[in-house]
C-alpha cells in the first residue's frame, strides 16, 4: 500500500509499504480522509524533530477493513479515530487520563499514521458518526476533541468572557466548543483575513490582528479565559498574561517546542491560574473525543469551511506546502487517499 514517511530532509515522500495485519484487539481501517495538523507542520523543515522514518497523521476518518482477534464491530458506516495506545492500568489510565500515560503512543508519532491507504488502530478508539456526516467534516472530530478538553479544563461558565489566541483549525474549533460551552463573549487574535472571517463565522464577536488591537478594544474588560492555540516557537503566553483578567484562567493548547517566557510579575499580580490541555481523555463520566463526535454532530455543516484543500495522497508534499502557507487562505488540508 502507499504510505506517506518523514524523511532525512526533514520533508514527506509517498513509498510502498506491507499493509498492515490488524494484532488483537485491533482494527485495520481504510483511509477516507487524514487531516494535516499544526502539529505535523512544527517537524516540517526540522529535522532535529528527528522524525524521519515515521509515518504522520492522526486526525483519521475511515472504514473498518480488517479485524483483529477478539475484535466485534458491527459499524459498517464512518468511524473517527482517538489516535492513542495507553498502557490502561496506571495510575493515570485508572483515572481516565490515559494521555498521561507514560507509555502512551500517538498514532502518527510513535506509531504509523493515517497519511497512508491503510492504518492499524485500536478497536476501542472508534467513534462511530452519523451516516450522513459529510466525509471532510468528519475528520475534524480529533481536532474538536482537543478544543472539548481545552474548554472543559478552563472551568468555562456562562456569561464568561473568553479570547482564544490563533486562528487555525484549533483555534477556530475552540470558538465553536467556547459558544456551546455557554460563552457571553468570545474574542480572537487571528493574523490572517480569511482566518478573520472564518473566526466570526464560529461565533466570535470579534477578531484583532494582534494582542495590541483586542486589548486596545477591550479596555479594562479583560477575559476570564484564555485559550493559546499557537504554540510552535512563539511567546504567546506573553499575550495570554496580558488579556487575562485578574485570577483568570489560561489553557496552554499550543504545543511549544522549547522554552517559552511568561511576565512572571503581572502573572504573579493578576493570581492567574496557567494550565496546559494535552489532547484529550475521559473525565465526569464521558469522554472528551465522545463530547467531540457529539458536538460535531450538532455543528456538522457549519465546519465545512474550515476545510479548505483537499489532495490526493500523491500531492502530499504540494499538500503540506499549501499548509504551511497561511497567507494562501489554508485552514484545514486534508488528504484522501482514494483520491
Amino acid at each position: 500500500m502507499k504510505a506517506v514517511v518523514w524523511n532525512d530532509a526533514a520533508s514527506v515522500e509517498v513509498v510502498e509499504v506491507a499493509k498492515p495485519e490488524p494484532r488483537p484487539g485491533w482494527v485495520r481501517l481504510r483511509v477516507a480522509s487524514c487531516g494535516i495538523c499544526g502539529s505535523d507542520l512544527h517537524g516540517y523543515g526540522h529535522p532535529e524533530m528527528g522524525w524521519s522514518g515515521n509515518r504522520p497523521g492522526h486526525e483519521i476518518s475511515g472504514y473498518v477493513d480488517a479485524l483483529g482477534d477478539g475484535v466485534v464491530f458491527d459499524h459498517a458506516g464512518l468511524l473517527a479515530v482517538e489516535p492513542t495506545d495507553a498502557c490502561g492500568h496506571c495510575s493515570s489510565c485508572d483515572g481516565g487520563h490515559y494521555n498521561l500515560c507514560a507509555d502512551v503512543g500517538l498514532v502518527g508519532f510513535e506509531l504509523p499514521g493515517g497519511l497512508a491507504e491503510f492504518v492499524e488502530v485500536p478497536a476501542q478508539r472508534l467513534h462511530a458518526l452519523p451516516g450522513d456526516m459529510a466525509l471532510p467534516v468528519a475528520t475534524l472530530a480529533e481536532p474538536l476533541a482537543v478544543c472539548v478538553r481545552a474548554i472543559r479544563l478552563s472551568g468555562l461558565g456562562f456569561g464568561q468572557h473568553v479570547a482564544v489566541i490563533g486562528a487555525g483549525t484549533i483555534g477556530l474549533l475552540t470558538i465553536a466548543a467556547a459558544r456551546a460551552g455557554g460563552a457571553s463573549s468570545v474574542h480572537a487574535v487571528a493574523r490572517h483575513p480569511r482566518q478573520s472571517e472564518l473566526a466570526l463565522a464560529m461565533g466570535a464577536d470579534a477578531t484583532y490582528g494582534d494582542t495590541e488591537a483586542l486589548l486596545d478594544a477591550i479596555g479594562d474588560r479583560m477575559c476570564d479565559i484564555v485559550i493559546e492555540t499557537v504554540g510552535g516557537y512563539g511567546t504567546t503566553l506573553i499575550d495570554a498574561v496580558r488579556i487575562a483578567a485578574p485570577g483568570a484562567t489560561i489553557v496552554n493548547v499550543g504545543c511549544f517546542e522549547g522554552d517559552t517566557p511568561i511576565p512572571g510579575p503581572m502573572f504573579f499580580q493578576k493570581e492567574l491560574v496557567l494550565r496546559a490541555s494535552n489532547c484529550y481523555a475521559f473525565d465526569q463520566g464521558k469522554s472528551d473525543f465522545a463530547l467531540a463526535t457529539e458536538l460535531l454532530g450538532d455543528l456538522d455543516t457549519s465546519l465545512a469551511p474550515l476545510i479548505t484543500h483537499r489532495f490526493s495522497l500523491d500531492d502530499v508534499v504540494p499538500a503540506f506546502e499549501t499548509a504551511m502557507n497561511k497567507a494562501s487562505g489554508s485552514i484545514k488540508v486534508q488528504i484522501e487517499p482514494a483520491v
